[in-house]
């Protein structure tokens, strides 16, 4: 099977491929301006087939060995000469084409754009892509072309096959519309999950409600606890299709970014947590915030994820108290090797006093489902971080974790800004 080409491969392809035209020009050129003075075409009266004679063999040798066509026309267009390249490329005998026109190796839509690049090519010189054909395919080439005048009375055409570079654009297409058609599944499947999955959830909690509640008195005390287990379990599987529906979109939406006020942000997110903060008596201290060029709505959700995140593993000895500060610094003032020097970030810290975690987990708590704690010690689908990280980046930015058990746990930001 036919290795695939990476975009990295491809641009490589064609890197080299500029570097060897470049090359086979300047041979062009050095031909034009007389500085190889012994090429010379003669007609054989009795084959009828033109060859290059040289007294400069070094060039002779480069000519012939050319990984691209080396191909002279007359000013009516007849293939005067031609390396190996050429007529290996079309699949015929050096026979069939010498002396030929050439137009009769250009494809028929090609053909009127060629010999507009030939007109230019006779008066000086001309690029462009065109189809050549040959027995049954269509072969995509670049040519260059160049006047030899009046050095010698014909012009230089030089010709690279385009044909593994078109296929890897192709791919490179298909895998663009493949993507694209996925992209549109998952927000058909965020859709399902966000309405159709969570109705007959809704209900299952409703009856359950509705059970305890007015049939309480006919249920044994295993039956009340089945049924309650019942509703946390339906909890959960609703709390994780939420989840999974805010990391969807996460990569799905259009960033739209809006310079913006992050105290306003973190203002909002307080007032949505206000009943979990009175209910843990936690406190929250605030140093001035940052300006940031930010998708509003997804940092909203970053800071709500990572404010609830510190009051949910806050620890039971102690009042939860969170810390969040922010700074304008240059990346080489910020102690991370991973910043550009020159860029400006906003640095943003986020600590708190809660159970904290081992360090050697510092970048797995970031992964999609990955807990350090069992479900029943602490609630959660284990998708909150990783849905933080992911706005994170898709805000240029970087994030990283510290932390020490019984010590707490601090998160870094930094977002690249203006």
């Amino acid at each position: 099977m036919k290795k695939e080409l990476s975009i990295e491969e491809l641009q490589l392809q064609n890197s080299e491929l500029i570097s060897r035209l470049e090359e086979a020009e300047q041979l062009i050129d050095a031909i034009r301006e007389g500085e190889v003075d012994a090429f010379a075409l003669r007609r054989n009266n009795q084959s009828q087939i033109f060859t290059l004679e040289s007294g400069d063999h070094a060039y002779r040798m480069l000519v012939e060995n050319m990984t691209e066509g080396a191909v002279s026309l007359s000013e009516d267009g007849l293939i005067l000469y031609t390396n190996g390249y050429f007529h290996e490329l079309l699949g015929a005998s050096y026979e069939v084409v010498i002396g030929k026109p050439v137009l009769n190796f250009i494809h028929p839509d090609s053909r009127e754009y060629f010999m507009e690049l030939f007109r230019k090519g006779v008066a000086g010189q001309s690029k462009g892509e065109i189809n050549l054909t040959s027995v049954n395919k269509i072969i995509p080439v670049y040519i260059s072309l160049t006047s030899l005048y009046p050095t010698l009375q014909t012009v230089g055409m030089i010709i690279s096959d385009l044909t593994e570079r078109k296929k890897a654009e192709e791919e490179i297409k298909n895998k663009a519309v493949e993507l694209e058609r996925m992209n549109k599944e998952l927000q058909s499947f965020a859709y399902i999950s966000s309405h159709d999955l969570q109705e007959p959830l809704r209900k299952i909690q409703t009856f359950a409600t509705r059970i305890t509640q007015k049939e309480s008195q006919n249920l044994s005390d295993n039956g009340k606890e089945m049924f309650h287990r019942m509703q946390l379990a339906a909890k959960r599987m609703q709390t994780l299709i939420e989840d999974l529906f805010a990391y969807s979109r996460t990569k799905v939406t259009e960033r739209h970014f809006e310079k913006t006020d992050l105290n306003k942000i973190f203002e909002e997110v307080k007032e949505d947590l206000q009943d979990t903060l009175k209910e843990k008596n936690a406190t929250i201290e605030v140093t001035e915030l940052c300006y940031a060029d930010i998708i509003p709505f997804q940092f909203r959700q970053m800071m709500h994820n990572l404010i609830s995140n510190s009051l949910k593993f806050s620890s039971p000895q102690k009042t939860p108290h969170i810390n969040i500060k922010g700074i304008i610094a240059a990346g080489k003032n910020l102690n991370n090797e991973k910043l550009s020097p020159r860029q400006v970030y906003c640095h943003i810290t986020i600590s708190d006093n809660g159970i904290g975690f081992e360090q050697q987990y510092s970048d797995r708590i970031f992964e999609v489902f990955q807990r350090l704690h069992s479900k029943s010690e602490y609630n959660g689908t284990g998708i909150g971080l990783s849905i933080v990280k992911k706005i994170v980046e898709n805000h240029n930015g970087i994030i990283t974790a510290q932390s020490d058990p019984g010590k707490g746990a601090q998160f870094d930001i930094f977002i690249p800004t203006t």
